[in-house]
């Protein structure tokens, strides 16, 4: 009888444990989602890639970008004061907004394309390590210190090699 109620007890808490890490995940997705300064349909998790999610919208998401990201994948500030600016993202470049939640530790890029008059783009992730999320496979290091920009940036810059190809697909004659 005891090897019995062990056993069930070791498959409850196996059980237990599997729920937990999908509502972690499922929040973490769900927090990341609260995070985007606009509204999107859906959030899914791009295959084979950590922390790299794909979304689409219904229409035309007009926010300015922070920057803008060629077919070659070079990052210009939108807003300068030499190149005038447009108010109306062209389907040949990405719009990129950069958002940082210090308080949950992560640093969202956000790149954002047109087709058919509907944006759609990816979102990649630097979340430094919490308790709250430990199973995310992040970085070790606190990516919301204003010390470390640089190595944010080239993060960043390693990750949105599916923007750019999209991009180079999307514009292809």
């Amino acid at each position: 009888m005891n090897r019995v109620l062990f056993f069930i007890s070791i498959a409850f808490a196996l059980c237990s444990c599997a729920v937990q890490r999908s509502t972690t995940s499922e929040g973490f997705v769900r927090d990341i989602q609260k995070d985007i300064p606009f509204k999107v349909n859906e959030l899914k998790k791009v295959s084979n890639h950590d922390n790299t999610y794909s979304f689409r919208s219904d229409g035309y998401i007009g926010l300015l970008p922070d920057y803008e990201v060629d077919s070659e994948g070079a990052s210009m500030i939108f807003e300068t004061t030499f190149a005038p600016t447009h108010h109306t993202q062209p389907s040949n470049v990405i719009w990129r907004n950069i958002v940082i939640n210090r308080k949950a530790k992560r640093v969202l890029c956000i790149d954002r394309l047109i087709q058919n008059g509907r944006t759609f783009g990816y979102v990649y992730v630097l979340q430094s390590e919490t308790a709250r999320y430990s199973d995310s496979g992040t970085f070790h290091w606190d990516v919301s210190n204003p010390k470390l920009l640089l190595n944010v940036s080239d993060a960043i810059e390693g990750m949105s090699e599916f923007s750019v190809v999209t991009l180079n697909t999307l514009t292809k004659p």
